[in-house]
This record gives C-alpha cells, sequence and structure tokens, in this order.
C-alpha cells in the first residue's frame, strides 16, 4: 500500500464520522434484539449519518433544529395515519406522502428522507411510540455528533436559508405524491412492497427535484443501490443466519462498508445508506430476493424521474418560445 493511501485510509476527519455512524446503527440493532422490538430500527439513520456526518457537505438546506423536529413529527405523522385512518393501504400511503410533503414544504426545507419517517410505520403498520422515540433519540445523537464536530473543525458549518414554498416548488411536490402514489398501488395491491421501499421514494424525490446531480449520474445511483443493498442482505446471511454473530455486529458492519464505498466512489447519495440497514428489519427468507427487487424499483423510480424531468425541460423551452414570440409581436406592433 502507498504512503498517501495509508494518509487516507487514516483521515480521522474520514474515519470518525464513519464509525460514529457505524456505532450508532450498532446500538441501534442491538437495542431492538435486547427488547424484542423491531419498531426501535430506523434505517434512514444510517441516510442522516451519511448526509449530515460523512459527506463534505451537508446534503440538504436544513438546520439542525428544523431536521429534528421535522424527522419527529414525520415519524409521529405515520404512526397517526395508521391509528387513525382506516383505510387499505393503497389510500393510506398516499395520504401519508401528502401529509408528510406538507411538513416538508412548510418547514421551508429540503430534508427529503422525512418521507421514510412517515411512509416506514404505514406499511409496517406501527401502533406503538418507541418508533418515534427512536427516530428523536437517533436522529438527535447524530446531530450532537454533528455539532462536535463542527466545533471541533472536523466538519464545516451549513448555512442554512429558508426555502420559500412558491407556486414551482408546491406544484412538483404534489406532482411528486400524484408519481409515488400510482407506482406504489400496484405492489401494494399484489403484496410486492420491496419494489416501493421508504428509501426509494426518497430517492425518486430528490431525482425529481429539477438540478438534482443524480440525474447525470443515474448509472452510478444505480449501482451504488445496488451494492449497498447487497452489502446489508450478505452481511446479515454470513455473519449472523451462518457465522451466528449478533445482527448488531452486522449492521455496524454494514454501515462502515457502504460509508467507505460512499466516500470512494465520492457518490454521496443518502438512500443508500437507508438502504442497506432494511436487510435487518425484513424476514430471513426474504434476503436473497431483496437487493433484486429493491435494484428493479429503484429503476422504474429512477426511468419515472428521467421522463419527467425531459417533460419538465420540453414545458420550460416551449413556455420560453412561447414568450420569445409575444415579445416580438410586442416590437413589431
Amino acid at each position: 500500500m502507498k504512503d498517501h493511501e495509508v494518509i487516507i485510509l487514516f483521515d480521522k476527519k474520514k474515519i470518525i464520522p464513519i464509525l460514529i455512524s457505524a456505532v450508532l446503527c450498532s446500538l441501534m440493532v442491538a437495542v431492538s434484539d435486547i427488547t424484542g422490538d423491531t419498531d426501535i430500527i430506523f434505517p434512514e439513520i444510517c441516510a442522516v449519518a451519511l448526509g449530515a456526518l460523512a459527506a463534505p457537505v451537508r446534503s440538504w438546506n436544513t438546520s439542525k433544529l428544523r431536521l429534528l423536529i421535522l424527522m419527529t413529527a414525520s415519524a409521529l405523522l405515520g404512526m397517526a395515519v395508521v391509528r387513525f385512518v382506516p383505510v387499505p393501504m393503497y389510500i393510506r400511503i398516499p395520504i401519508g406522502l401528502a401529509a408528510v410533503m406538507t411538513l416538508i414544504t412548510i418547514s421551508q426545507t429540503d430534508f427529503l428522507p422525512a418521507i421514510s419517517a412517515c411512509i416506514l410505520p404505514i406499511m409496517n403498520s406501527t401502533h406503538h411510540f418507541t418508533y418515534p422515540l427512536s427516530v428523536f433519540i437517533l436522529t438527535g445523537l447524530i446531530l450532537s455528533a454533528q455539532h462536535i464536530l463542527e466545533k471541533t473543525g472536523m466538519r464545516s458549518k451549513h448555512r442554512y436559508v429558508p426555502i420559500e414554498p412558491d407556486k414551482a416548488l408546491i406544484t412538483l411536490r404534489i406532482k411528486q405524491v400524484i408519481t409515488i402514489g400510482i407506482v406504489c398501488f400496484l405492489p401494494v395491491i399484489l403484496g410486492k412492497p420491496f419494489f416501493i421501499m421508504p428509501p426509494l421514494m426518497v430517492a425518486y424525490a430528490e431525482m425529481s427535484t429539477p438540478g438534482s446531480p443524480i440525474k447525470k449520474n443515474m448509472t452510478t445511483a444505480t449501482a451504488m443501490m445496488a451494492l449497498c443493498t447487497f452489502i446489508g442482505c450478505s452481511s446479515r446471511i454470513l455473519l449472523c443466519e451462518i457465522s451466528g454473530l449478533p445482527m448488531a455486529a452486522a449492521a455496524g458492519i454494514t454501515c462502515c462498508a457502504v460509508l467507505l464505498a460512499v466516500d470512494k466512489t465520492e457518490f454521496y447519495f443518502p438512500p443508500c445508506g437507508a438502504i442497506s440497514m432494511l436487510p435487518f428489519m425484513i424476514p430471513q427468507h426474504t434476503l436473497i430476493r431483496f437487493p433484486f427487487l429493491v435494484t428493479v424499483g429503484f429503476m422504474i423510480f429512477a426511468l419515472i424521474s428521467l421522463l419527467s424531468s425531459n417533460n419538465l425541460s420540453r414545458e420550460k423551452k416551449s413556455c420560453t418560445d412561447e414568450r420569445a414570440e409575444r415579445t416580438e409581436a410586442i416590437e413589431n406592433i
């Protein structure tokens, strides 16, 4: 190994955030194992760790307090839909999406992982308050770690600029809710939820946002989502089911492997982190097919985002041409 590779490998600004994230993921799964309560597992925490600790620049435009409140409120909202909206799942999901998108918009942030915080309890039919409590504690720990890293100079501070909910943004959110709701309908009816796991919805929302850099690297995004799902499933199979290690150990190793892969590729796409933690929630007999179904689901959402992007570009071009024609007509009068 070359000297400069050794330096990079032990760069504390990269390694410490990865270790913190891995420890938190391990603790989360360990507590779930000890208590027997799977509602404690919140896969999106790995995505938050990726975007708030591992990425060189925070992945979202939000303050710490808004992020914590939004994430907790979204978890409570999802649980409230389960408790108080007695309708089929294919109707609950669009209701939850509309509600959480409204929360994201009025919070004046672009913190889209809140979608997963809301939809996960809906898909799992979560009734217990251990889930939102887990979301609050884990998110708070990640943000506390981020604050410490900023104070010690290991991470630069982020300046939050409120996002005004103008007509264009509201229209975008409505289109995203409708699209995700339509895509989810058939898998829910057929009992195939792996095609529409919550991190895939977050990924679509990020990809379908105008100017998203993910659309320029769709091949890399697909490969990373497939890789991270495979890492999570293979870690659980090899380390837990075959070797007999605790799931907490496999979760920590998975988190380290995913964040190292993200750092190596410099492709900081938070849904990669969330999707790698889902294998620690699903039944053992589904682990083999899970990566394939998730990858297909991601590709469907990616294709829709590309098509909608092309339509949006054509609409913008058409509007520009119309404005140019009107301007020319006025000048000729």
